[in-house]
């Protein structure tokens, strides 16, 4: 039988990065590292649901926490209170007065340059009871003209629009080169609760080849 392999999990250390780093010494150290960063992630995608990547470094004394977002204000707050106030519940959640957690926030401009952002998009706009085929519809047609995506790829999984069974609708649109290793690819995953039920969303994004930015940057510095 076939085997699927994450896209994201068969490029890690060849053109995608980790999520999380951390170096334990022993098993419970990775035991208490691996809890704490479950119970973090947890916490903060319960916030800040329009999170579009999460990355968070550990070491004896420090985390710190990279938070890729769309809109900056909206995770402050007024005078701060919002981001104060996250950070209260953090080391609560922790239960270390040790440990120093750094939080540095990373402004996303460009949504629909990024797999987990246009999946936290589709997830808002059917929390709104919008027809799945109208968003799809918008989306592609706005990706078309971005430079950056090569190719998407869609599924929803659930009942759509509140039929009766459920059911998985596919989309793809460009290329979609998933067993070529040194091919850009994003994935992102959402959920969305209706009155109807749970909808699964992934999205898959192509951004071409990773190493073409690097022959052109050779090609410049050659000729000049």
């Amino acid at each position: 039988m076939a085997q699927k392999a994450s896209p994201y999990a068969i490029r890690l250390g060849y053109n995608q990065i980790w999520n999380n780093y951390f170096f334990p010494e022993n098993k419970q150290d990775q035991l208490n590292w691996l809890e704490r960063d479950k119970l973090i992630r947890d916490y903060l995608q319960q916030v800040f649901p329009d999170t579009t990547q999460l990355r968070i470094e550990y070491n004896k004394n420090n985390i710190f926490i990279y938070l890729y977002i769309p809109e900056i204000n909206l995770v402050l707050g007024e005078n701060n209170e919002k981001i104060e106030k996250v950070m209260k519940n953090i080391y609560s959640r922790i239960n270390d007065v040790k440990i120093s957690v750094k939080i540095n926030l990373i402004e996303v401009k460009n949504i629909y340059g990024h797999a987990q952002s246009i999946a936290n998009l589709i997830s808002g706009q059917l929390k709104k009871r919008l027809s799945y085929r109208l968003i799809i519809r918008d989306i592609l047609s706005k990706l078309s003209l971005d430079r950056e995506a090569k190719g998407i790829k869609i599924e929803l999984s659930g009942r759509l629009d509140g039929k009766e069974i459920a059911e998985t609708k596919k989309f793809v649109q460009g290329k979609m080169p998933l067993s070529t290793i040194d091919s850009n690819v994003e994935i992102g995953f959402s959920e969305v609760v209706t009155t109807y039920g749970t909808i699964g969303i992934k999205t898959i994004l192509y951004k071409g080849k990773i190493w073409q930015t690097n022959k052109n940057y050779a090609n410049t510095t050659k000729k000049n």
